[in-house]
């Protein structure tokens, strides 16, 4: 994975701090994604757009803002999590750890395998839905790659 290069960030989180997040949601998050956001909190890196090709097969683009382990910050990971509820056109074992500047979250996707701890990361639009047979709604998922390492080595300026 390359060096991050910080726009900008919040002051470092505990490692108490990730150890709560990581019980309340019962996900191992990959050992790279924990150094990251052990040492950048609500990181903006200076690369952080990604491009990928969008569910309807044409070259898109997001950037990326990392959300907030610390449940007093308005853009936090813990109030972001309905991208999993089901009454939110959610879809279970998605975990959001990122936002993009249009409303779209980044999410590791840990519906092939929920007790790992190399989820892909996929994009969640937030202004998209699928509908199932059963006529229930969820919003649209678009894998952008398939490990978070592979995610970061994607963002450039």
């Amino acid at each position: 994975m390359k060096d991050i290069k910080p726009m900008w960030h919040e002051p470092p989180i505990s490692h108490k701090a990730i150890k709560k997040f990581i019980d309340s949601f019962k996900y191992h998050l990959p050992e790279s994604f924990v150094s990251v956001v052990s040492k950048y909190d609500s990181l903006t890196p200076v690369d952080n757009v990604f491009d990928f090709i969008n569910v309807y097969g044409q070259s898109d683009e997001r950037d990326v803002n990392f959300l907030s382990l610390k449940e007093e910050e308005s853009e936090n990971i813990y109030e972001s999590q309905y991208v999993s509820n089901p009454l939110h056109y959610g879809t279970p074992h998605l975990v959001a750890f990122g936002i993009c500047a249009n409303g779209d979250n980044i999410c590791f996707d840990y519906r092939d395998n929920p007790k790992g701890n190399s989820p892909k990361v996929v994009l969640v639009y937030h202004d998209d839905y699928q509908e199932e047979d059963d006529g229930s709604s969820y919003a649209t998922i678009n894998h952008v790659a398939d490990s978070f390492e592979e995610f970061m080595d994607m963002l450039h300026e």
